[in-house]
C-alpha cells in the first residue's frame, strides 16, 4: 500500500516538474529570452503576463483596444501582443499631467517598477541608476523642447522623456529634468 502513495506521488511530482519546465521554456520564447532578474522588476504587472492578470492588479481599463489598455487611476498604459501579453508598460511622470485629457487625466503613482524607478523619478536619477543613454535626443513638443533618452540593462529597454527646460502648467512648474513618461519593454 506505502509503495502505491509513494508511486502515485512520484507520478504527480513529475507531471508537475515537467508543466514547470515546459511552462518556464514557453515563456521565455514569449519574452524573448530576455534575463529577468527577480531583483530588478518590483512592479505587480509583468512584461509577458496575460490580460486577465493585469485586470487582477489594475482593475478596468478606462480604455480598451486589442492593441493596449489605459489605467489613468494608476498612472499606466499596457500595450499586448496578439495573443494578449503584456509587452511594454508606458508610465506617466509628474510632468506627464501636461498631457491630459478629457479621456486620460492619469494619478501618478509611487509604486517601483524597476531597478527602483517610479513615475517620480527625475532625469539625474535615471541616469544614476542605468548611465549613459544609449540613444538620446531633443524632442519637440507644441511649446517646448523635452528630452528623449533610451537605456538599456539586463534585457529591458527603459525609453524616457523629461522636460528639457523649466516648464509651467495650470500653475504648477516643472523644472527641467522633470518626467513627462517612461516606457518598460524587452530588448537585446
Amino acid at each position: 500500500m506505502f509503495h502505491k502513495v509513494l508511486k502515485r506521488v512520484f507520478i504527480v511530482a513529475s507531471i508537475m516538474l515537467a508543466l514547470f519546465v515546459l511552462y518556464g521554456y514557453k515563456f521565455m520564447a514569449i519574452a524573448g529570452s530576455a534575463p529577468m532578474s527577480s531583483n530588478s522588476w518590483q512592479y505587480p504587472v509583468r512584461l509577458g503576463d496575460l490580460r486577465v492578470g493585469v485586470h487582477k492588479f489594475l482593475g478596468a481599463a478606462s480604455r480598451v483596444t486589442p492593441e493596449l489598455e489605459e489605467y489613468p487611476e494608476s498612472g499606466v498604459t499596457v500595450w499586448f501582443d496578439r495573443e494578449g501579453r503584456v509587452t511594454k508598460l508606458n508610465f506617466t511622470g509628474e510632468a506627464g499631467v501636461v498631457y491630459a485629457t478629457a479621456s486620460f487625466s492619469p494619478v501618478i503613482s509611487n509604486q517601483q517598477v524597476l531597478f527602483g524607478l517610479t513615475a517620480h523619478t527625475n532625469e539625474t536619477e535615471f541616469r544614476r541608476i542605468f548611465g549613459i543613454p544609449v540613444k538620446e535626443s531633443y524632442e519637440r513638443s507644441t511649446r517646448v523642447r523635452e528630452l528623449r533618452c533610451i537605456w538599456k540593462k539586463e534585457g529591458y529597454v527603459v525609453d524616457a522623456l523629461f522636460v528639457a527646460a523649466e516648464r509651467s502648467h495650470e500653475g504648477k512648474i516643472f523644472s527641467k529634468g522633470t518626467l513627462l513618461w517612461f516606457e518598460v519593454f524587452l530588448g537585446l
